[in-house]
């Protein structure tokens, strides 16, 4: 079963491959902001890459330490997942990736006007776009998934064991299609794509708890 990771705990992960061992990853989540979104920062040695930077940037930054921040990797534009994006590039001057589907609605401050924000958190640093496959920064290799239906320019990141599902797939549930860009259509076929991972694939989703994929398939009606 999968070790539950409770708000803002670390999951270690390493191979049975003794050179592995010595390289392993961290995976480290913080829920943040209004939305409780998680932030993820992955980490191996005095390296790091963040995963929907969400919360305030003095908050990611002090979580960061005295670690080399390489990237920071969007799974999608909506303003919840972005809010310390522009002063993290400002600070380490790191490269952004989202998907070029979702850039013109990362940098819209009315997207949240449908939740009565006026001006939500946008970005206006340069971006770099995605493709679909393999995605190599530094000692972290990802394999990049589009998954649209949450919003046009969804994308989920694989790398060892771990998939980072964005709003795409939630424990026992899956992401709305009633905001801009989303459908249902688009995000059933993008589900059926996770289907086909390995059960012991860890499911790290932009809210709420961890799961695996092999969960997923067993209980929830969405997946």
């Amino acid at each position: 079963m999968l070790p539950q990771l409770k708000k803002n705990e670390v999951f270690q992960t390493n191979s049975n491959d003794l050179e592995s061992f010595f390289d392993c990853m961290e995976v480290k989540r913080y829920v943040m902001g209004i939305f409780a979104t998680n932030t993820y920062i992955l980490c191996k040695d005095d390296k790091a890459i963040v995963i929907d930077p969400a919360g305030k940037d003095d908050k990611v930054i002090s979580l960061l330490g005295d670690k080399k921040l390489l990237a920071v990797l969007l799974t999608h534009g909506h303003f919840d997942h972005i809010k310390a994006v522009d002063d993290l590039y400002k600070k380490y001057e790191c490269p952004v990736y989202i998907h070029e589907e979702d850039e013109n609605l990362s940098r819209d401050p009315r997207q949240g006007t449908v939740f009565n924000i006026s001006n939500s958190a946008h970005i206006s640093c340069p971006v770099v776009h995605l493709n679909q496959g393999k995605l190599k920064i530094d000692d972290f290799e990802f394999e990049v998934i589009f998954t649209p239906g949450h919003s046009k320019g969804s994308v989920c990141y694989v790398i060892e064991n771990h998939i980072f599902t964005g709003d795409t797939l939630f424990h026992l549930s899956c992401g709305r299609t009633d905001l801009y860009g989303g459908s249902d259509r688009e995000l059933k076929s993008s589900l059926r794509l996770l289907r086909d991972l390995d059960d012991d694939f860890i499911v790290h989703p932009g809210h709420d708890d961890e799961s695996t994929i092999l969960i997923e398939k067993q209980y929830n009606p969405y997946f």
